[in-house]
């Protein structure tokens, strides 16, 4: 379908999360146990902008326009076990749990983040029945062939080793688990890629039940389309789905939804504020990857920057009013948003594919939409973006004093009298 034919946004779905890591016993401070939060807002786009019209603010109508899932999370950080396990296999144990429990029921039937993972390894609509793990966790133990692993888990080939195995194994989250110390970097790692796999829930929840509805809406991202670390190889099986969902929907003439990643922080966000003045009102700004590799992450020219991590190609908004959005979009119908830099002469470079706007058919759709979302809540953010964090955030303050003392209930300390859900952990005294 020609972009100019686009039908209206009618809704966005905003995704956000936040994380915490807190000390269980002050006079023990390596027993630690990890929490964090994801949520996913669905903003009726008209219905929100319209609570205004006439002067007054209907704040009933506000709420209306808006609803939130949400899904909570705790994870053993450093000297928390489930029986018989060591540290790093009990974060593997309640990972897989974590993920099997986030029940997302927008759609029907129970779908969770695990049926997320395998749709990422399958085709939009029709999970994988098994992802491939190259390496046993325990063992070491690697193919060929890589070993199969179901929704329910399987075992490690090696007949020394057996060692149960678990669908999350596969985004290696595990590898940076610290077994005495700090885990705040594992944690935000399981918070990034359960974000990143409830958007793949709703994208599919729409594409089985109101396909139609997908080139109406409006994915929202927290920070850069992309995955870092161990979860790195995730990016492809993102992109790959990507491409698939395009394909689907352009054989039944339908646009591809709108999906960005909208960046609060960082390098990028310090640079586009630096150059904001070169950017006129309502215009974005392409970054090539020789200017990338040169004036941000002070590489080579020719360096191949984001080849492993990214699956949209960031630009710079200035919006209508003045705000500055670093935001992340993918190519349509597909491809590699970065390619390595190809030098002709004289320091000019060939112009890839992935530099070309033509590459970004949605892109001006998605400014279109995000300069009417616009708020003044704090710097440079829009409405969906701003409620998913509200949504997401655990409170600090007397909020971390709440955590604490969950899991102090949960690995049975001495603790104020309150009536809590009980983790199945032990601990070392």
């Amino acid at each position: 379908m020609p972009e100019e034919e686009r039908p209206e946004a009618a809704f966005a779905i905003a995704f956000d999360g936040s994380s915490q890591e807190v000390e269980a016993r002050p006079s023990y401070p390596s027993i630690r146990v990890g929490f964090f939060q994801i949520a996913g807002v669905y903003v009726d786009i008209p219905r929100f902008l319209g609570a205004g019209a006439g002067g007054l603010l209907d704040v009933r109508e506000l709420e209306r326009a808006q609803i939130t899932q949400t899904v909570n999370s705790v994870l053993p950080g450093s000297n928390v076990f489930v029986r018989g396990a060591s540290g790093r296999e009990s974060f593997r144990v309640e990972l897989a749990r974590a993920f099997h429990e986030s029940n997302i029921t927008d759609f029907g039937p129970s779908f969770n983040l695990i049926d997320a993972l395998l749709t990422i390894h399958g085709t939009p609509g029709s999970p994988a029945t098994s992802v491939a793990i190259s390496k046993c966790p325990l063992c070491g133990a690697s193919g060929p062939p890589d070993i199969m692993v179901t929704a329910s888990g399987g075992n490690c080939a090696d007949k020394m080793c057996r060692a149960p195995l678990y669908p999350t194994d596969v985004l290696r989250i595990y590898e940076e688990f610290v077994e005495s110390g700090e885990n705040g970097l594992t944690l935000t790692r399981a918070m990034n890629i359960a974000e990143r796999l409830l958007l793949i829930s709703y994208l599919d929840g729409f594409l089985r039940t109101g396909r139609r509805h997908l080139s109406r809406g409006v994915f929202i991202t927290d920070g850069p389309l992309a995955v870092y670390g161990p979860l790195a190889p995730m990016k492809s099986r993102f992109r790959e789905y990507w491409e698939r969902l395009c394909h689907q929907l352009e054989t039944e003439d339908l646009a591809p939804p709108l999906l960005v990643g909208i960046e609060k922080t960082g390098r990028f966000v310090d640079h586009a504020h630096a150059i904001r003045d070169f950017i006129e009102p309502r215009h974005v700004m392409m970054l090539d990857t020789p200017y990338i590799n040169t004036h941000i992450t002070n590489k080579e020219p020719t360096h191949h920057y984001g080849k492993d991590e990214f699956y949209g190609r960031r630009f710079i908004y200035r919006t209508s009013t003045g705000q500055i959005l670093v935001l992340t979009v993918p190519r349509v119908p597909g491809g590699p948003p970065y390619e390595k830099p190809v030098p002709l002469d004289d320091g000019v470079f060939q112009l890839a594919e992935s530099e070309r706007f033509e590459s970004y058919p949605t892109l001006r759709a998605t400014l279109e939409v995000l300069d009417r979302l616009q708020t003044r809540l704090y710097p440079d953010a829009v409405i969906p973006v701003a409620l998913a964090h509200s949504a997401s955030s655990l409170p600090l303050g007397t909020g971390r004093s709440v955590l604490t003392l969950l899991a102090q209930q949960g690995l049975n300390m001495p603790q104020d009298s309150i009536s809590l859900s009980r983790f199945r952990y032990q601990h070392l005294n």
